[in-house]
């Protein structure tokens, strides 16, 4: 079994929509932290946020990073904080940050043992950025990120201030209208990436009964029937893309049989940077809820595949997450899974959506969409 070095703790988000440009002059402390929510997705709590910076003067914000909070333990950081700080020095180091912003968001028992605490970590992250050229720019704390709490910042000497409205951030403003959804919390997202089973009985039986059929065995020639799995599946994201649509489940069951296939699915993930990308994700999120496992590993993987590309990391890590838990042995979800919390950048998940679409043209897959400039 592949598993990830911090299994469902870890989050890496490089969305260039959200972070590159977009949040250059957020220079005040208390709005860099009330523009955590948009830049993740989903408002943290307990949980320790690294925000790295980039470019000569260390004003463009880079990677963003979140782990769960684990409290001291006798005077010194957890094995997990630890373990989560040396991976966000890694990874700034890695992508070349100038400097990087520690977040610190729990709901300590007082005042003082958040700042306490805070110091401590402080303490422990600039040691360990001190082999790198990433310098420590702040580091922050607050109990939770609301309009009008308090926020610390422990760096040199103690400086305090109130967060404004998270939700007015010109970030949040930003993503709204690049059509991203703020959620209110991480488990917020885990319920609406696994959403609500109404048919896995249904769909289990009808998928078994289709690998029995001839249709599914192979026997009529690969290349023929990659072709029209990827034709059913090609069809299928038309129609998310035409309006109103859901599958019944025989469809599902078709397109999951169909992706299970991994010459299907190599093909399909070149998607992820065609004009149907936003289609096809809607579709891998449809069958994520409606499929059961172990096949259900399929389309969470896919969804964690394209969410990742995009610079999604917390969809990416929650949608991983559910297709390991599906199936533990699914060596792709693995794959993905360990290299978002190792911190390998989208640009180099992205190759793989390439291979993917030079994949189907060398099967002499028809109708499939050309890859979009980078950046696009």
């Amino acid at each position: 079994m592949t598993t990830s070095p911090l299994p469902g703790e870890f989050e890496f988000s490089d969305d260039d929509l959200a972070l590159f440009g977009r949040v250059e002059r957020v220079s005040d402390p208390g709005e860099l932290i009330a523009a955590i929510p948009a830049l993740l997705g989903f408002h943290p709590s307990n949980s320790v946020v690294a925000l790295s910076l980039m470019g000569a003067s260390a004003s463009t914000l880079g990677p963003v990073m979140r782990h769960d909070y684990f409290p001291s333990v006798t005077g010194k950081p957890a094995r997990q904080m630890s373990a989560a700080l040396r991976q966000f020095a890694a990874v700034c180091d890695g992508e070349g940050a100038r400097a990087v912003v520690l977040v610190v968001i729990t709901d300590c028992s007082t005042a003082e043992t958040l700042i306490d605490e805070t110091i401590e970590l402080a303490e422990v992250f600039e040691d360990m950025l001190g082999g790198t050229c990433v310098d420590l720019a702040d580091v922050l704390c607050t109990a939770a990120i609301e309009s009008g709490q308090p926020w610390t910042s422990v760096t040199r000497s103690i400086h305090r201030g109130t967060l404004p409205d998270p939700a007015s951030s010109s970030v949040a403003a930003a993503q709204v209208l690049g059509g991203r959804v703020i959620r209110r919390s991480r488990e917020e997202l885990v319920r609406w990436v696994h959403g609500a089973a109404r048919n896995h009985d249904a769909i289990a039986r009808l998928i078994a009964s289709r690998r029995e059929s001839s249709e599914y065995s192979g026997g009529s020639g690969r290349d023929a029937a990659v072709q029209r799995r990827v034709d059913l599946v090609l069809e299928h994201v038309r129609r998310v893309e035409a309006g109103t649509y859901y599958p019944d489940p025989q469809e599902c069951a078709d397109l999951v049989v169909a992706l299970t296939d991994v010459h299907v699915r190599d093909v399909v993930l070149g998607l992820a940077i065609t004009s149907v990308a936003a289609h096809a994700e809607q579709l891998w999120l449809v069958l994520t809820h409606e499929v059961p496992s172990p096949e259900r590993a399929w389309p969470a993987t896919l969804l964690g595949f394209f969410a990742y590309v995009r610079g999604d990391g917390p969809l990416a890590g929650v949608a991983l997450s559910a297709a390991l838990s599906a199936d533990s042995e699914h060596t792709l979800a693995g794959l993905l899974d360990l290299s978002l919390q190792s911190g390998v950048h989208p640009d180099g998940i992205r190759d793989l959506a390439a291979v993917g679409l030079s994949i189907g043209e060398s099967l002499g897959i028809a109708g499939l969409p050309p890859a979009l400039p980078c950046g696009s």
